[in-house]
């Protein structure tokens, strides 16, 4: 099925540029960018009215059933209408938020690594064993705080990275899930290896976490995506003026990283870790945006418009695989669920507790 998204303001996170456009969509790729000519009957026609459109952020990890039980406590996991709509509410939550959604809990082809300090060797070895015999992508959520890495290393009597070498995870392109309270020298080590980071800065920022020093991570070329982690607290606009101000004050220079940075981890760094590839909109791509509701801005930088002044409930409308799944706050997705009948449902069971 053919989509044409009529009168969009395409945006270029590499130029900043600002250009009027149509965009053809040809079920999930994108067909034609630019001046559009003749069209199928059954073209469906949707004007955008100058509202701009973008890469939509990349939520590289979040965890619906881990978010849930640190956000409204423990769960029967043995319900599986409950469990279905724990993961139909992250679903939710990040299309309104512009999001595409890896939620690590919902896929048996990823592993998360973590509680190091409490995993005995042998543990780690049949961990390590199960990665590489079913190719998992492996997430490592640890070095967010000194006390765990105390405890590893108290544990093991070696740093937490020089155990993760010795068991074969650095071997696995594993993407580091924080790192706050990573050292230089954990770094350089790491450096060696394929290594992505994914920055959780709302949950960090819930549980009192110091900031992951970013400059040492680019610093070192590493990659570095966002994600929401282990809450249901998904605003990527937030996530990116958090990241900015943190940074900023950590450093006490306004200038060691700009918009335009945070906005390429956003949406870029994470399309490239998990897809292997940045995700623009240009001819044959995905036909994966969002679209921000434009509006007269003091600022003469589009890039400091969408950082300061915009949040989650200017993404208009999220389009993934060329399908138009939220516009203007309501869920077009099918088996999907509506929002509020999932919290009603979800209410319901917690007062039964």
């Amino acid at each position: 099925m053919q989509v044409i998204f009529k009168n969009a303001q395409l945006f270029d996170i590499e130029t900043g540029r600002l250009d009027y456009a149509d965009i053809l969509t040809d079920d999930d790729k994108i067909a034609k960018v630019g001046k559009v000519g003749s069209l199928s009957a059954n073209c469906e026609v949707v004007d955008l009215h100058g509202d701009i459109v973008m890469p939509n952020f990349v939520n590289a990890f979040c965890s619906s059933k881990r978010a849930f039980e640190m956000d409204y406590g423990e769960f029967d996991q043995s319900d599986v209408k409950l469990c279905k709509d724990i993961e139909n509410l992250m679903i939710i939550k990040n299309l309104l938020a512009g999001a595409i959604c890896n939620d690590v809990s919902a896929n048996e082809k990823e592993y998360v690594l973590e509680n190091l300090d409490h995993l005995e060797e042998n543990e780690l070895s049949s961990i390590s064993e199960k990665v590489a015999k079913d190719k998992l992508r492996l997430f490592v959520k640890a070095g967010q705080d000194l006390d765990e890495l105390g405890m590893v290393d108290k544990l093991y009597k070696k740093p937490m990275v020089q155990v993760l070498e010795d068991f074969g995870f650095l071997d696995r392109k594993p993407i580091f899930v924080g790192g706050n309270c990573l050292e230089k020298d954990d770094l350089e080590l790491l450096s060696n290896y394929d290594c992505d980071f994914c920055l959780t800065v709302g949950e960090d920022g819930k549980n009192g976490r110091r900031p992951t020093n970013l400059l040492s991570l680019k610093s070192f070329d590493f990659n570095v995506g966002l994600g929401s982690g282990y809450s249901f607290e998904i605003d990527f606009f937030a996530f990116m003026r958090q990241i900015l101000m943190s940074q900023r004050g950590l450093f006490e220079d306004k200038n060691c990283i700009n918009e335009k940075e945070v906005l390429s981890m956003a949406c870029n760094a994470g399309a490239k870790m998990l897809f292997g590839e940045e995700n623009p909109i240009k001819e044959g791509k995905k036909a994966n945006f969002m679209v921000i509701k434009n509006a007269k801005s003091l600022y003469d930088d589009i890039f400091k418009t969408l950082v300061w002044e915009k949040s989650k409930r200017d993404v208009v409308m999220t389009v993934l695989n060329g399908k138009i799944l939220q516009k203007n706050g309501q869920i077009l997705m099918k088996n999907c669920g509506n929002y509020d009948t999932i919290i009603m449902d979800i209410q319901e069971k917690l007062r039964r507790k």
